[in-house]
């Protein structure tokens, strides 16, 4: 399925300048408009081309249009971009709908699709703006109808109803957001691997459905970052659900990650790992503020250690009684039995009744990115406290 990665980086070039910002009120020139729009999708390392503009200053066509990464020759055949509703609010152009026509890109056999693209209230600042809200792109809502890939003919996988709601802050509340997929359907029989394959045929997985669903803010006065929730859902199997806290994101952050990204893109084989050296000094400004990972079973763990029996013509309490043995002598590495009896208990409670488990880091005050990078390679044991890590099941 390797085909298909650079047909989903084109698809993420293609949404992402449709994922844009506009307002309303007074006139302005198409080419006005259109430029403005380049311009701050060159913000976001983004480069938009077209070659023909027709309209009038409340309502436009982009036709041709093409899309980048800043810095490389690669591009995506978007097509014609539809502009309604364009109006001018206190120096900002305000879009009503930016819209696209079906868009379809293949590539060594494989298809992604999308239908109903649209994206409503999207606000294209002037390239002077010192709003420190305006070094990211902002709209009310964005849609795609459909996102479909095929593989030689054969559907592996569409989702439908994604959406995106934002609210812009006012005074010092923080920017939130939220968003969600109606479903989403994957075909994984065409696994190459054939132990992987038996196994998702034998669990039943052959097909999976779901849905996900975000929610999350931003305050960019403070930097503070927060994903609330990011919640997979698998049927007849479980849900992940990841929330997580970070410090440090500010506009500034923003601008300089772009710059960095930008000069990576633009430099010679030779001089990119000392710019990549540069991101990695720019990430020290970042904060981990606290993460949990939990999962909620709605059958995949018993259908595992029922699998896990059946291969080894036991059960699936002794299963259940192998990994509770196993698990305290894997834990030693990590040099602290608090953290190791906490571990081997709530796993054995989980095995014994599955209902949820949950991972969380929650540490006493924000950690340095630098700290945590510098304690994995130099002393991981230390990190569980540093974190303040602790596992809980069927919470």
């Amino acid at each position: 399925m390797s085909t298909v990665r650079p047909l989903l980086r084109a698809f993420v070039a293609s949404s992402f300048l449709i994922a844009l910002p506009f307002a309303a009120a007074q006139a302005a020139e198409p080419a006005d408009i259109a430029n403005r729009l380049k311009d701050v999708l060159a913000k976001q390392d983004v480069d938009l081309q077209w070659k023909n503009v027709s309209g009038d200053a409340s309502s436009m066509v982009l036709s041709g249009v093409t899309a980048g990464a800043s810095g490389t020759d690669k591009r995506a055949e978007i097509g014609d971009v539809t502009l309604t509703g364009v109006t001018e609010e206190s120096g900002d152009y305000v879009v009503g709908n930016a819209s696209l026509p079906a868009y379809s890109m293949e590539n060594a056999g494989a298809t992604v699709s999308m239908t109903d693209v649209s994206i409503s209230g999207l606000r294209l600042p002037p390239p002077d703006s010192t709003d420190p809200m305006d070094s990211v792109m902002l709209y009310d809502k964005a849609k795609v109808g459909e996102v479909s890939v095929k593989h030689e003919g054969k559907q592996v996988f569409d989702l439908t109803g994604f959406h995106v709601d934002i609210t812009r802050p006012e005074g010092d509340s923080p920017l939130k957001f939220d968003g969600a997929a109606d479903s989403f359907t994957a075909d994984l029989s065409g696994v190459d691997d054939p132990k992987s394959k038996a196994a998702i045929k034998a669990l039943g997985y052959e097909t999976v459905e779901g849905s996900f669903s975000m929610a999350g803010s931003w305050a960019p006065k403070t930097g503070a970052a927060s994903l609330d929730t990011y919640k997979l859902t698998v049927k007849d199997a479980g849900t992940f659900d990841i929330s997580l806290q970070m410090n440090g994101y500010t506009p500034e952050f923003i601008r300089s990650l772009h710059a960095i990204r930008k000069k990576i893109a633009e430099a010679p084989e030779d001089q990119k790992t000392a710019q990549s050296m540069a991101l990695l000094g720019l990430m020290q400004q970042l904060s981990f503020s606290g993460a949990t990972i939990r999962y909620d079973d709605a059958s995949l763990t018993g259908k595992v250690m029922d699998y896990a029996a059946e291969q080894q013509g036991t059960k699936r309490s002794d299963i259940a009684n192998q990994a509770k043995a196993v698990l305290p002598f894997m834990l030693m590495k990590l040099n602290n039995p608090d953290l190791s009896a906490e571990v081997t208990k709530a796993v054995s409670t989980f095995l014994d009744d599955p209902k949820n488990l949950a991972i969380v880091a929650a540490p006493p005050n924000p950690v340095p990115l630098a700290m945590i990078a510098a304690g994995a390679m130099g002393a991981p044991q230390q990190l569980p406290e540093t974190l303040g890590l602790k596992i809980i099941a069927n919470q």
